[in-house]
């Protein structure tokens, strides 16, 4: 009998729902789990931290780390991964997945590092240069890396050598969103729906602004979010309130119903990896308009399947919106593309036949040990 060789995830899980944790979600699930042992350290923060916009040190991102390390070493000595896949968004966090690296290696198993941001390469050249060494080494360390987005993978390449990067896109399921709806037939405003964090990076201000200058359409945003940004935008939020919803973090089939009742999806957000909620979206049958960062345009063709926006461009994300409001005609051709793409090259298959080919080239299957 043959054993299937162990991976080891350092990784979120829901709750909260967010891109990486559905990602993972999604591996768990995948035709991987045919062929590897996986299992996973959920690096998910506790009920008490928060989620911002930008990345500074706290004393309960501190605690969480050494909670995940903790965790994470139990499971280095009582499971023996022969693959250990890191996940991260760094900043702060890639002080802790770092380490996971280093750790694992010592271990002696091979190391994936897996970047979910899309702007990793500013976010190293913005550190001073002891810590970018340290970035650097930890980059060498590890036996493969990850890009979502073509920027990513050229700095990786350019830092590390080609022989050790590669690029795997996201993937949305397409059995959990079903047939696409039929939008032929709606009357009424066009409605308008945002799916991620209630944060300022997350382009809610613009957004918020930009559904003021167009009372004709209705808007659902829906995710969790920080109690003093939520104060701070009550004002504009309570304003809109005959056609504006703001729904806390749902269940991933509530959010699926949100889809499938929406006309168009929306995410302004400033940065970003490769966001679930857009391959969502699209598997959905929804136009989508967003903003032009991290891999977004590797999913979304300007024009095509959505529009594509400057970040923080208030006018560009209102005349975007205003004009698939006004053309049915359009939302539902570049809806069609947006699912037509996702089929063709977004589904879990597609991402999961990758990963195994590269798990493969860490643990070949003739290393694994028969019991």
């Amino acid at each position: 009998m043959t054993q299937r060789r162990r991976v080891l995830l350092l990784s979120p899980l829901p709750p909260p729902v967010g891109g990486i944790g559905t990602w993972t979600l999604g591996i768990l699930r995948s035709p991987l789990a045919d062929r590897f042992e996986l299992r996973v350290v959920d690096t998910s923060p506790t009920e008490k931290s928060e989620v911002a916009g930008e990345s500074r040190m706290r004393f309960d991102r501190v605690r969480d780390a050494t909670r995940i390390l903790r965790d994470f070493v139990r499971e280095l000595v009582r499971f023996r991964p022969d693959v250990v896949h890191v996940n991260t968004s760094y900043f702060w966090a890639f002080l802790r997945d770092g380490l996971a690296v280093w750790l694992a290696s010592v271990a002696g198993a091979r190391t994936l590092l897996h970047f979910h941001g899309g702007d990793f390469p500013e976010f190293v050249k913005g550190t001073p240069p002891l810590v970018r060494r340290l970035i650097h080494a930890t980059l060498r360390r590890a036996d493969r890396l990850i890009a979502l987005t073509g920027p990513t993978r050229v700095f990786l390449e350019e830092t590390v050598g080609v022989e050790s990067v590669r690029y795997v896109p996201n993937f949305v399921r397409l059995e959990d969103f079903g047939e696409v709806p039929d939008r032929t037939r709606r009357s009424g405003p066009c409605d308008v729906l945002f799916v991620g964090w209630i944060i300022p990076a997350k382009g809610i201000a613009e957004l918020l602004e930009a559904a003021r200058r167009l009372p004709e359409l209705r808007f659902t945003l829906v995710g969790p979010t920080r109690p003093d940004y939520l104060a701070t935008v009550r004002p504009q939020v309570d304003a809109l309130a005959d056609r504006l919803r703001l729904l806390p973090a749902l269940p991933r089939e509530q959010v699926i119903d949100l889809y499938r009742q929406a006309d168009v999806f929306v995410l302004p957000t400033w940065r970003e990896g490769f966001p679930n909620v857009v391959l969502e979206a699209m598997a959905a049958g929804l136009p989508v308009v967003a903003t032009e960062v991290g891999a977004i345009p590797d999913a979304i063709e300007n024009g095509r399947e959505g529009f594509l926006i400057p970040p923080r461009d208030v006018d560009a994300l209102t005349a975007a919106l205003a004009k698939l409001a006004t053309d049915r005609s359009l939302r539902l051709q570049m809806g069609a593309s947006a699912r037509a793409r996702v089929e063709a090259c977004f589904s879990p298959l597609a991402v999961a036949t990758r990963l195994g080919e590269i798990y493969d080239e860490l643990v070949p299957p003739n290393d694994d040990l028969v019991g």
